[in-house]
């Protein structure tokens, strides 16, 4: 086993993009390049060893499509809700994701917390839970990264609404939570890089500095930015994403 090179790595992690529009429906994943992706999520870190993942890959078109169908249903609600108490349509609309060849879905079995301490079962199970599913996620887009494929982050699934369709769907044991939807395969789009802060806002060295503290102004001002690149992209008005 080699080392990996560091710059090399980094470049990787700041080149990967969630990918919504131009996958290519007719240009399939290898079954190799899958593997390698459910691989590097199977080899994640989790909270106590729990592993609480489990994955369903989704390669029939008609039921990858009725997956998208159901996103566009249950995004009108969230639409509704922007329009009316912001006043203009935050989220995006795009559903190109229904083109990926490859769908996995993630689920996490939240009985694992079983391997955590008496006290972190009382006090922390769900964080530990989600932020295990996060790191399979992470590990997993990466690799598809360095394969050269193209995903995408929907967490939308993981509503009531669509987690129960999913379920009757796809036959998921009512236990088992519904987290997460990463489509993947090859794209025709790069989004541009989204704004990231400078690394010496963020880091502290030894104490926090106050210098560095940031206003509520300044959060929200760097959040509307934020929002202002997602939503154009999403609504197709942008590359950046």
């Amino acid at each position: 086993m080699t080392a990996t090179d560091p710059d090399s790595l980094l470049a990787m992690m700041q080149n990967r993009r969630s990918v919504r529009t131009g996958y290519r429906e007719d240009k399939p994943v290898s079954d190799a390049d899958l593997r390698l992706v459910l691989e590097a999520g199977r080899a994640a870190p989790s909270a106590g060893n729990g592993q609480p993942w489990e994955f369903i890959v989704i390669r029939e078109k008609e039921t990858r499509h009725a997956i998208a169908d159901l996103f566009k249903k249950q995004l009108q609600d969230k639409l509704e809700l922007e329009r009316t108490i912001r006043g203009k349509a935050s989220v995006g609309g795009s559903v190109g994701f229904r083109l990926a060849p490859v769908h996995i879905l993630q689920l996490g079995d939240p009985r694992t917390a079983l391997s955590f301490p008496l006290r972190t079962q009382e006090e922390k199970a769900d964080s530990h839970f989600f932020s295990s599913l996060a790191n399979a996620l992470l590990q997993m887009m990466l690799m598809a990264e360095s394969l050269g494929l193209s995903t995408q982050y929907v967490s939308d699934v993981s509503s009531p609404y669509f987690s129960l369709m999913l379920k009757h769907m796809l036959g998921i044991p009512r236990d088992l939570r519904v987290y997460h939807l990463m489509p993947l395969g090859y794209s025709e789009e790069k989004p541009e890089a989204s704004a990231r802060r400078p690394l010496e806002a963020m880091v502290h060295f030894e104490r926090y500095d106050p210098a560095k503290e940031r206003s509520q102004a300044d959060v929200e001002r760097f959040v509307a930015q934020g929002t202002i690149q997602s939503t154009q992209y999403n609504w197709g008005t942008s590359k950046k994403g």
